[in-house]
């Protein structure tokens, strides 16, 4: 079931206007991210598809069927919330059970349905437990398979991991993916977490201030992010900002008198290197202060134009202190103008 808003927003009774002309659609089948940070409008917006809210203008359409009107009940979402929301008297299979019961589905048919999703889920092993037994990872499983009980159209995922210990949010987008994937059922989920997006979503949706600053695929907002606001959001570690006129001789070396249309220059920390490159490339004097090895990878710490920036391509040889030209690369190079619009590359979402 595909999800379209036709210019949606939401409007709270003291007349504070939360989300704005939200205009997208998601594809049957996908698995899809809504991105941003704490007041942004995704949780908001997830509410708006579940039906737990009412839209204040627009149109909510589940295919063909406009859905604006009609509660969560009506519209056979699934909903898994941050805390799990299981019944602690209920053993695992029950707790699964449970929205098939509700919906008097004949016993033998449920008992069928909830085996075979705690089997799809892995916690078939678990199915004579208590929730308060459980791990945190294996709770969010049974409430996942809860979630899936009735066959829902769209499957809505509220920081599903948020509760989660480090090794564990791993382990459960992996698996969040692999029942996605088993089930094709449409799947939204909101996060505050980057990474997390990035690993497991077919699309991101970022919102910002309750207005969509992009929606694509997890690469394409990596490499063509279309605002600064995109381009610091997305990449770990975040994007080095330096002002136009800091390093506005380096610039002029490519971009010759179009200079003057950049305030900010954004760049990706593994663009700035002091290897010769075969690649386009702009020259900066830059100062190294310190570098630190973590195993393998390598984080520099430097003075650009008076600005402090990070470099994941700087070994610990280099020369701390001294003042030498570092290379940084076009591809990891982006130029905003005095509204955070990116002006360069040119092309938009190109």
């Amino acid at each position: 079931m595909d999800v379209t808003f036709k210019h949606v927003t939401l409007t709270y009774p003291n007349g504070v206007e939360v989300l704005h002309d939200l205009d997208f659609q998601i594809p049957a089948g996908q698995l899809i991210a809504l991105l941003g940070p704490s007041g942004s409008g995704k949780s908001t917006t997830l509410n708006l598809i579940s039906g737990l809210l009412r839209a204040t203008s627009g149109t909510i359409n589940f295919g063909e069927k406009d859905v604006t009107k009609l509660d969560a009940l009506q519209r056979g979402v699934g909903m898994v919330f941050q805390n799990y929301a299981l019944y602690p008297h209920m053993s695992v299979l029950d707790n699964i059970e449970f929205p098939m019961k509700m919906a008097k589905v004949p016993r033998a048919e449920r008992r069928e349905r909830a085996l075979e999703l705690a089997k799809l889920v892995r916690v078939d092993d678990q199915i004579d437990k208590k929730p308060g037994a459980l791990s945190g990872g294996q709770q969010q499983r049974v409430a996942i398979a809860r979630a899936l009980a009735k066959r829902p159209s769209i499957l809505l995922l509220d920081e599903p991991l948020s509760n989660l210990d480090a090794r564990l949010r791993v382990e459960m987008r992996e698996e969040i993916r692999r029942i996605q994937q088993a089930t094709k059922v449409t799947t939204i989920f909101v996060t505050h977490d980057q990474s997390e997006a990035m690993h497991l979503a077919d699309k991101i949706m970022i919102l910002h201030d309750g207005v969509i600053q992009q929606y694509a695929e997890p690469q394409k907002l990596y490499h063509a992010p279309v605002n600064q606001f995109v381009a610091g959001f997305i990449g770990e570690p975040t994007l080095n900002i330096v002002s136009g006129d800091a390093i506005r001789e380096s610039l002029y070396q490519i971009f010759g008198t179009r200079t003057q249309l950049i305030d900010q220059v954004g760049i990706r920390a593994e663009a700035i290197t002091l290897a010769e490159l075969a690649e386009q490339t702009i020259k900066v004097p830059v100062t190294i202060s310190r570098v630190t090895a973590y195993g393998r990878d390598y984080h520099a710490q430097l003075t650009m134009g008076g600005h402090e920036v990070v470099s994941t391509e700087i070994a610990p040889s280099a020369p701390i202190a001294t003042e030498v030209l570092a290379n940084v690369r076009l591809s990891g190079l982006y130029a905003f103008d005095p509204v955070g619009n990116r002006v360069y590359p040119e092309g938009g979402e190109a």
